[in-house]
């Protein structure tokens, strides 16, 4: 637990350095700042800044500031994650022209060797923030007569989210994702560079020198890029003796089939998978509070501040990865009869006693939610408020409209995999879907889901399974009827605010002509499949790592394994086997050359170290993380173990992120 600890205290002493700057300011916050300290404070960022006596907190977004004037003050702090020079000359500017503030002191989480602020000035030559300081003065100055401003730059690793103990996001990077095509563009370069010099300030801060891993191409070049960062070459050889940490980056695009898997025993994941985000956030989601102080008939009129799971009490969210459906009933069952009891001051009446653990369901919990209604004392609910929001979040999420075509959706997964399994190159899997995509509506499945489906057979297939083509023709075809059936109705009805990301993707082509359509459709069809044979080739570079079938024995039927689930279990054995596909960074000139010679075999092990974070760049599932804890509790090792992610995903992110991004228009 002492990582643990460490990594807490990191965040406090950031967080507690930001807020002594807030007193009697206006604060501009970003989004993903917001979703760091949301997490930190379990949901309380805005009391945190008005505790420490903020005169207002704003969203820091260009829509956000068109008529916003802060009246009665004259300070302003800036909190922000980005690197993009277009944020500060757009939005910082227009902050400063729309208000008259004496002082602004700006918190950035980009620093100064990484924010390309002004552009004509060499990389090693940017060594501080004068001219952002300079442009902010002068956009304070330009709406007063003094000139007597003054602006302040600092910087502050803002980017890690703990979820729970064991697992921690970092929102400013929730878009960093490998390309599919290994191609880099500009800008995932400059968001490479500023990600490795925020793990480098995290390990400044921790005094700890890293052993660097990859597992993936793009992986490689962000585990060569901090290896390189001189900032972090001059620390590391400074470091004598001191404790090390093993830092382990894993492509998320060698396996797209977990993620894209419904079947899943952590009960966050089915959260993350029925609930709507909370807006701007990728992590946490939106719950329905209504339950607790109205019914179903008077919720219409009521006005709904969502609530969410973030909180304090890390346990929590380890029983929503860990625990399965059957223990978290149980554990929230007890819960409520806990606050109830609490609450009424006396001990459990007979109505109250704790269910057997067969008869508890999701709503056995709903109907002891609603005697909450019957508590007058709104501060005596807000006390429990966090335990309440997580327990309204697995009513919802069990009792939610989706769960029949979750259902249908896990049924046709687990067909897919005995069906790949046991007929290999003789699958006719693509063939059943041309019918279940003609059949989507009357099945109650949605295109995105079955999008999503389609990659998860894709990546499951990789290069064991060659599918025919005759069958792969008639697939493209059926996806393009769908998607023309998909944009003739969206051209009917009347667009509103809650379409999908796949319907905005079909809206952004404009097309309303028939033939315009058909081929619209076509070219769409068209560009999944190239985009799924793509995710079909991502493992096909790997030598152990090629499959995620698994079947332990002949009477046992195949099961789908992770490839981060593998990979612990190789790492963590005792036998420490060698690892060619986990390709460490040399850290000096020396190695680099003998790695020539060694062919890239490691010469030190993770397990060499008292902590281990292994970083899935492209985000990390709930499931994932269980499995992974399940594989830590077998092999007992000596060390600690993180699991990192850009975000927190679902099947859908996963479409919108690898197939609907892609597509070109």
């Amino acid at each position: 637990m002492e990582a643990v600890n460490d990594l807490e205290q990191f965040l406090t002493d950031t967080w507690l350095d930001i807020v002594h700057l807030v007193r009697e300011s206006a604060v501009y916050i970003d989004h993903a700042a917001t979703e760091c300290l949301h997490w930190y404070t379990g949901g309380k960022t805005y009391s945190f800044f008005k505790d420490a006596d903020a005169v207002s907190v704003y969203e820091l977004a260009m829509y956000n500031f068109r008529y916003v004037k802060v009246k009665n003050c004259k300070k302003a702090v800036i909190i922000s994650t980005s690197c993009s020079p277009a944020f500060y000359q757009r939005t910082v500017k227009m902050i400063m022209e729309k208000n008259i503030f004496d002082c602004c002191t700006i918190v950035t989480a980009a620093h100064s060797s990484v924010l390309n602020y002004e552009d004509t000035v060499p990389q090693e030559d940017r060594i501080d923030y004068a001219k952002l300081k300079r442009d902010v003065k002068s956009w304070m100055c330009s709406n007063q007569q003094s000139q007597d401003c003054s602006v302040t730059v600092l910087f502050r690793p803002i980017f890690i989210s703990p979820i729970d103990n064991d697992l921690l996001v970092t929102p400013p990077f929730s878009d960093l994702l490998p390309p599919l095509n290994n191609i880099l563009t500009q800008d995932s370069k400059c968001t490479v560079n500023h990600f490795v010099s925020l793990f480098h300030s995290l390990f400044t801060y921790l005094n700890l020198k890293e052993d660097i891993y990859s597992m993936g191409k793009f992986s490689e070049y962000v585990a060569e890029k901090l290896e390189t960062l001189p900032a972090a070459v001059n620390r590391r050889n400074s470091l004598i003796g001191t404790k090390g940490i093993s830092l382990i980056f894993v492509d998320r695009t060698l396996d797209l089939c977990t993620p894209t898997s419904n079947n899943t025993e952590s009960l966050l994941a089915r959260i993350l998978c029925t609930l709507p985000h909370l807006p701007h956030h990728c992590n946490d989601i939106a719950i329905n509070m209504s339950p607790l102080f109205c019914s179903p008939q008077e919720a219409s009129q009521f006005v709904e501040i969502p609530g969410c799971l973030a909180s304090n009490d890390r346990n929590l969210m380890n029983v929503l990865i860990t625990k399965k459906q059957k223990e978290v009933l149980t554990t929230t069952n007890k819960m409520l009869i806990d606050i109830l009891s609490m609450k009424e001051n006396q001990k459990p009446k007979e109505n109250l006693k704790s269910k057997l653990a067969t008869r508890i369901s999701a709503h056995s919990l709903e109907k002891l939610v609603n005697k909450f209604k019957d508590i007058d004392d709104l501060h005596a609910i807000s006390e429990s408020s966090k335990k309440l929001q997580v327990v309204l979040a697995i009513i919802q999420a069990l009792t939610s409209g989706k769960t029949s075509q979750l259902e249908l959706l896990i049924s046709l997964e687990k067909l897919v995999l005995q069906n790949i399994a046991v007929s290999r190159e003789s699958t006719s899997v693509l063939g059943q879907f041309g019918n279940i995509i003609r059949t989507r509506e009357k099945r109650g499945l949605d295109t995105e889901s079955i999008l999503a489906l389609l990659v998860h057979i894709f990546a499951l297939a990789g290069t064991e399974i060659q599918f025919s083509p005759q069958q792969e023709q008639q697939l493209k075809e059926s996806i393009a009827d769908a998607v023309l059936e998909d944009i003739i109705k969206l051209n009917e009805n009347v667009v509103n605010t809650k379409m999908s990301v796949y319907q905005q993707t079909l809206l952004l082509f404009g097309v309303a002509d028939a033939e315009a359509m058909k081929e619209i459709s076509a070219k769409v069809a068209e560009s999944i499949m190239n985009i799924l044979h793509e995710i079909a080739q991502q493992r096909a570079f790997l030598h152990n790592y090629t499959s995620l079938m698994s079947k332990s024995s002949s009477q046992e039927i195949v099961q789908r394994v992770s490839i981060l689930q593998q990979l612990l279990r190789d790492v963590l054995h005792p036998e420490r086997y060698e690892l060619p596909d986990l390709h460490q960074r040399s850290p000096s000139f020396i190695s680099a050359g003998f790695n020539l010679f060694s062919k890239g075999r490691m010469k030190r092990h993770p397990c060499d170290n008292n902590w281990i974070i292994v970083y899935v760049v492209g985000g990390v599932t709930p499931e994932e993380v269980r499995e992974v804890k399940e594989v830590i509790s077998i092999f007992k090792p000596n060390c600690q173990i993180t699991i990192a992610g850009s975000r927190l995903l679902n099947p859908l992110d996963v479409v919108d992120k690898v197939l609907l991004s892609s597509i070109d228009y």
